[in-house]
């Protein structure tokens, strides 16, 4: 199997004194040793020739808001299908990681789409953002899958304006819960995703075959977070900063951090060869949204 590395924390096999600074800040140094069996158990015979990455300067950080794009330049490749059971999104391995901060952000938002009452409307009746998705959920009940993919991305992005976190909670990150987002018609990039991932849940997708993705995006040089979503072996990412629905491949810039499916947390890695992001800040610290660690 071919080696790994992390894009979000570096490891080695033989542990030296920056990468246990590094690994200790994702947790106590029990955590260093769990995340280092987890690993070992996932990745296993990679685990032995994972080389220490050099951290990189992140520079220029953006907030993440919604911007027109045109894919016009982007090389039309098709859908990259996983060719093992451990390739994800991105071309991405994943650690199971238990330790994430994040999981415990989601679980109000998971919660509420186990109930099956996300999109509902309250006494006072529907927010015009509510009213815009039900719509659009209304025409694609009886398509495909691709075809409801395109339609909740859509009308997501127009129902929802952006806004950071600070601007909305007064705080550096807040997931929203769906019920959240639909009230205040307002969000940040994570928001957007967990609405989306809402819907489709409510249109009969499948929760093990959609993840929250964390990441890098090398070209604009901030945090994001998309919705990823496995069809046919396929990845297909839902964004705030466009409405056309893409495959994974599409999208070399995004690099991942790490990820929520399912309820449980992993931590991203590149195979050996591929470019390395990594972060001097604790994944704890990241802010997708507001474009840089707090």
């Amino acid at each position: 199997m071919p080696a790994v590395q992390t894009s979000a924390t570096p490891y080695t096999s033989m542990l030296t004194a920056n990468t246990s600074y590094a690994l200790a800040q994702a947790g106590s140094m029990e955590g260093v040793f769990n995340l280092l069996r987890t690993a070992a158990s996932d990745v296993s015979s990679a685990v032995r020739t994972i080389n220490l990455a050099a951290v990189m300067q992140l520079r220029q950080v953006e907030p993440a808001s919604f911007t027109a794009e045109t894919t016009a330049s982007v090389k039309l490749d098709l859908p990259r299908k996983a060719t093992s059971s451990n390739d994800a999104v991105f071309g991405s391995v994943t650690i199971p990681f238990k330790r994430l901060a994040a999981v415990k952000r989601f679980a109000p938002s998971l919660a509420e789409m186990a109930s099956g009452a996300v999109i509902t409307c309250g006494a006072k009746g529907c927010t015009d953002a509510a009213d815009v998705i039900k719509a659009a959920m209304a025409k694609t009940g009886q398509a495909s899958i691709r075809d409801k993919l395109n339609a909740v991305n859509v009308a997501v992005n127009r129902a929802i304006r952006y806004r950071r976190d600070m601007d909305t909670y007064q705080a550096a990150d807040h997931w929203a819960a769906p019920s959240e987002t639909l009230a205040r018609q307002q969000g940040d990039c994570e928001d957007f995703a967990i609405l989306k991932m809402a819907a489709l849940r409510a249109e009969g997708v499948d929760m093990k075959d959609m993840s929250i993705v964390v990441l890098f995006d090398q070209k604009r040089h901030f945090y994001h977070a998309v919705l990823s979503v496995a069809v046919d072996g396929n990845y297909f990412i839902l964004d705030n900063m466009r409405d056309q629905v893409l495959p994974d491949s599409r999208l070399p810039d995004y690099q991942p951090l790490f990820s929520i499916a399912d309820g449980k947390g992993y931590l991203h890695g590149l195979r050996a060869g591929n470019k390395q992001v990594a972060s001097r800040m604790p994944l704890e610290k990241v802010a997708p949204g507001e474009g840089a660690a707090y």
